[in-house]
């Protein structure tokens, strides 16, 4: 797949996100072979504090590097919505499950690790994983 069909399969799968907009930055770069970045940003460039994420896909394994919501749209759900989402794009390009390393908290006060378990992902290791049917 090239890059812009994979950008163009990102943007489908972020239409079903209530806050994304045409005009919001999508990233792909191949990095090796069977190897990929995928970036969602609201904004341009890197700041913290606006909603974005980083994938990168390894085989079929697509990993959540960086995921986050601004501040005006955390504890409204958005977040649940923003891994569907991700979930499906991994979906989509032909990986069959889901990874990240859960750190931190979640504005109602769970641990990642239980709100990540929440969504039906299980532990492996020191990562949470799902598994794509």
């Amino acid at each position: 797949m090239k890059q812009e069909e994979i950008s163009d399969l990102m943007r489908r799968n972020l239409r079903e996100f209530p806050i994304f907009q045409e005009a919001h930055k999508i990233g792909v770069k191949e990095l090796d072979e069977g190897k990929l970045w995928v970036g969602y940003r609201t904004t341009e460039g890197l700041q913290r504090g606006t909603t974005r994420f980083d994938l990168n896909i390894i085989e079929n394994i697509c990993y959540i590097l960086w995921i986050e919501l601004s501040k005006e749209h955390r504890g409204k759900n958005l977040g649940k919505s923003l891994f569907s989402i991700i979930e499906n794009f991994a979906k989509d390009y032909g990986c069959n499950k889901v990874r990240l390393t859960p750190s931190g908290w979640t504005p109602s006060g769970k641990t990642r690790l239980e709100y990540m378990k929440s969504l039906g992902y299980h532990e492996v290791g020191i990562e949470v994983e799902k598994m794509l049917d």
